[in-house]
């Protein structure tokens, strides 16, 4: 059945959280503006509230009737800015995934079958492109680049525990009878061990053999609970974050170690079960070195999905100078077989965002003399823009 130009099949099957536990529409919405929200405009809590409740919410229902119609929900930017530039949208990618032929109305059956899971921040890394919201690493430097969080603030993020609480199990236990493929992120899902309870859930009554398990990771651990549970599982995606290569990977993820990633990169590559990717977030910090991050992944044979980052606006690649978007566009015309790679660059030159490089520049040197670093020495092309 033809859907709508905007049509998304999200909404009708998918269920997401942040790592805050609030419900929201999906990962590539817009953050703030994305939440599944009560009357009163409190986001719908996985730990506390009813699912069912929250999916035919008005939220749910006026999003749905958007895409029916053709219209583009503010929430959806993202994947409409991408589009427009010819680049394949995370929307697409999902319709080609999960659309299926039948009608689809504005009161969706409760029928999940793709859920993105975020147990909580926390991390061990505190990668330049994020914030305490995704990473309890940021916590103590937040107030270097952003608004100061307030003491309570402080508290909740430097600790989350809501994955504790009963009713997270009680809700998420719910719908497993019909989920397919669980996304666990977060935070860094690898060292979040309460996601031991959803995986033991599903070996324990045998239907691991028909769950797909999507991971993002940042290959700084591998621990030995999480690679013996992954066994039982039909499908294990794991979607290696990885931005650069040496040092500058050092200093987009502090603090991890290159050495470390290579290591554990090549051992997940042996887990029979695995199905690997490279995903690299293209950024202000590594656009101009995105022939080495390619280089260095080629010869294993993993397809790399560039990732174009959307916030902080201050690192989207649009903030480059003219001159450094023309390095960046003439480093990567050897690689325009790769996908993606053309509308990097299109995507690049669409808008001119250099009012925001003062800001990229305070942020950057402020993040620099926190943590011991200096970006001119890794990329002195900055140095003079």
């Amino acid at each position: 059945m033809t859907q709508s130009k905007t049509f998304c099949a999200l909404p009708w099957m998918h269920l997401a959280t942040n790592a805050s536990g609030n419900l929201r529409v999906c990962c590539n919405s817009t953050p703030g503006k994305n939440f599944i929200t009560k009357k009163d405009g409190t986001p719908y809590k996985l730990q506390r509230d009813d699912l069912q409740e929250a999916w035919n919410s008005e939220v749910y229902t006026t999003i749905r009737k958007q895409l029916l119609a053709g219209d583009r929900p503010e929430m959806c930017t993202r994947c409409f800015r991408e589009e427009d530039v010819g680049i394949k949208s995370a929307r697409q990618s999902w319709n080609s995934k999960w659309q299926e032929d039948k009608e689809y109305t504005e009161d969706a059956p409760f029928d999940i079958k793709y859920v993105d899971l975020r147990l909580g921040n926390l991390c061990n890394l505190k990668c330049r492109m994020c914030n305490p919201y995704a990473s309890n690493m940021w916590v103590k430097e937040w107030n270097l680049v952003n608004n100061a969080l307030s003491k309570s603030e402080y508290a909740r993020l430097s600790n989350m525990n809501w994955p504790e609480q009963a009713k997270t199990w009680e809700n998420l236990f719910s719908i497993a009878h019909t989920v397919d493929e669980i996304y666990l992120t977060g935070g860094e899902p690898t060292v979040i061990k309460e996601q031991q309870k959803l995986l033991d859930y599903f070996i324990n009554n045998g239907t691991a053999k028909d769950i797909r398990l999507k991971y993002n990771t940042n290959l700084v651990k591998l621990p030995q609970w999480l690679l013996e549970r992954w066994t039982h599982f039909k499908r294990v995606q794991l979607n290696c974050s990885i931005d650069a290569t040496g040092a500058l990977d050092h200093y987009i993820r502090h603090p991890s170690k290159w050495d470390t990633i290579v290591k554990n990169f090549e051992a997940i590559r042996q887990l029979p079960n695995a199905g690997i990717e490279i995903h690299c977030t293209v950024q202000m910090y590594n656009i101009l070195r995105l022939p080495e991050l390619i280089d260095w992944a080629t010869p294993y044979g993993h397809r790399i999905y560039f990732n174009i980052l959307n916030h902080p606006e201050e690192l989207n690649i649009r903030v480059l100078p003219k001159h450094l978007k023309d390095q960046a566009a003439k480093q990567l015309q050897p690689y325009l077989h790769l996908d993606k790679v053309q509308g990097i660059i299109d995507y690049m030159y669409a808008e001119d965002w250099n009012n925001k490089y003062s800001k990229f520049m305070k942020y950057t040197i402020a993040l620099d003399a926190s943590r011991g670093e200096n970006l001119f020495d890794l990329i002195p092309e900055f140095k003079d823009a």
